[in-house]
Formats: structure tokens, C-alpha cells, sequence
């Protein structure tokens, strides 16, 4: 492979036979390198290929305005999280996840903290994802020798979060995130208790309104209303289908959208289960 750009002695911007660019990450991959000599892949911990132009400038971009040892940190905090949530990420990670680190070292040094608003929303709706992330605080604090706090935890998880799902907009993982909590929240006004956040009920309630909300943003939500269960269920549990028809109205105001009979179903049944184990407030 063909050197375009020597970034530092560990990353190098590099063009294939086929005139395909990719960024290679590995230590001493191009030690007493310049640009136009040939690099062994082999050497390399890690490939980004470049899928499109913009792609292209969007990296370059990005390597000219940082330290490049900045994406060495990323890549390791990226394999860590990796391997604590035992998932393989997007690529596209790298060039959101580095950015945000290096903004967050920077505003740190400026004095400048940003609070996050979703924290505990984050905390509660991706535990496993706020955990590999406080371990990615604790490999920057050793790298760098900066302890961010807890809100830049928050922020990285949704990075991790936004990876697992096929690299889907930031936005939807935040506008995913802030309906799970209207919608549950909703749901412990209605029946004014506090839901048991540590039950597997209350965990199938909360996966189900994350993938419907996913649906709903994608345009999937099949069009069919005649779910032969639904007035079963709605007999079973006629105060999870009031619910349900505050939960409707939700939908409606914001999204401009109704919930079909079908998912009205799954929502009495899984709101159902949930409240029984919830606690009056």
C-alpha cells in the first residue's frame, strides 16, 4: 500500500491498488516513513476504510485539527468497550468518539464542564453501555492524566450506545433515549408508583418501548390494526389500556402518529406486568 499522509509513527493515511484510501492504526507502522513509499498492512492493529469521499475529509479533517495520539486513545477505549459489552462497533465510531474526547479534554482544560441532561436517563436505560463508559474516564485519566467527570461518561456511552446500532444518527439515539423516559414516566404518573427498576419486567417494558421508538423513527410500523388479541389483553388489564390511550396521545402530539391495535397489545401486556411489581408512590 501507498503512503498519501504520515500523521505520526502510529497512523498513516494510506491508498491501495485500487486506488482505495484507508487509515492505519499500529505502533511503528510508519516509523521513518513519507508519503509516497509503500507501508506492510500487516503491520496495522486496525483499518478504517474509507467508503467515500466525504468520509475521506471528514477523517482528514479531523486527524489536521487533533493530536493524533488522540485517536491512539479512542482506539483503546474502543477495544476495551468492546470487549466489556462483547459487541463490534461501527467504524464510524472513530471519527465521533475521537472528536468528542478531544472536545472533552479541551473544555476541560478551559474550565468548562457541560452539563448532561440525560445522564440518568443513560444510567438507567444503558447500564452495561455507562459502565464500559466510566472505564473509558479511568483510560483517558491514565493516558492524559485528566479525571472528566461523570456527565462525559454519559456522553460516551451514547457513542457506544450509537455504534451497536449500525452507526444511526446521534440525534436518534438521544430522541430514542428522551422517549423511553416520557413514555415511563408516563406510565408511574398514571398509576402514580415508582416501577422496579431492578425486575425483568420493568427490563422488557423498557426494551420494547426503545425498539418501538427505533420503528417508529425508521417508518416501520406496519399499517394492519386487527390484532385478534387485543380485546383480550385490553380485558385482562383495562387499567393498562387507559394507559395505553395516554401513551397514544403522546405519540400523536409529538410524533403525529398513532399506535397500531398490535402494539397497543404488546404495551397493555408488558405495562401490565411492570406495574404489578411497581411500588405506590
Amino acid at each position: 500500500m501507498k503512503i498519501k499522509k504520515v500523521y505520526n509513527n502510529n497512523i498513516v493515511l494510506v491508498e491501495d491498488e485500487k486506488q482505495l484510501e484507508m487509515i492505519l492504526l499500529g505502533v511503528g507502522i510508519a516509523f521513518k516513513k513519507k508519503a509516497g513509499e509503500e507501508v506492510n498492512p500487516e503491520l496495522a492493529e486496525k483499518r478504517f476504510v474509507i467508503d467515500s469521499p466525504s468520509r475521506t475529509n471528514q477523517f482528514v479533517e479531523l486527524m489536521n485539527e487533533i493530536p493524533p495520539n488522540h485517536l491512539e486513545l479512542s482506539h483503546r477505549i474502543i477495544e476495551d468497550a468492546q470487549k466489556r459489552l462483547n459487541v463490534q462497533f461501527s467504524d464510524m465510531i472513530y471519527i465521533g468518539l475521537t472528536d468528542h474526547i478531544n472536545y472533552a479534554l479541551h473544555r476541560y482544560k478551559q474550565n468548562l464542564t457541560l452539563k448532561n441532561q440525560l445522564l440518568w436517563e443513560i444510567k438507567r436505560f444503558y447500564p452495561r453501555e455507562f459502565e464500559a463508559a466510566k472505564a473509558a474516564l479511568k483510560i483517558i485519566g491514565y493516558y492524559e492524566n485528566i479525571y472528566l467527570p461523570e456527565d462525559e461518561a454519559g456522553y460516551i456511552a451514547l457513542h457506544f450506545v450509537n455504534a451497536s446500532q449500525d452507526g444511526e444518527e446521534m440525534e436518534t439515539t438521544i430522541l430514542v433515549t428522551q422517549t423511553v423516559q416520557d413514555v415511563v414516566k408516563l406510565i408511574q404518573d398514571y398509576f402514580s408508583i415508582v416501577l422496579d427498576e431492578t425486575g425483568l419486567d420493568y427490563e422488557r417494558l423498557v426494551t420494547h418501548i426503545r425498539y418501538f421508538a427505533h420503528r417508529l423513527l425508521a417508518k416501520e410500523i406496519p399499517d394492519g390494526n386487527g390484532d385478534v388479541l387485543f380485546d383480550q389483553v385490553r380485558g385482562i388489564y383495562p387499567q393498562s389500556f387507559g394507559c395505553v390511550l395516554k401513551i397514544n396521545e403522546y405519540f400523536q402530539e409529538y410524533f403525529h402518529t398513532e399506535i397500531t391495535r398490535e402494539e397497543q397489545t404488546y404495551l397493555m401486556l408488558h405495562i401490565g406486568r411492570a406495574v404489578a411489581r411497581g411500588k405506590r408512590k
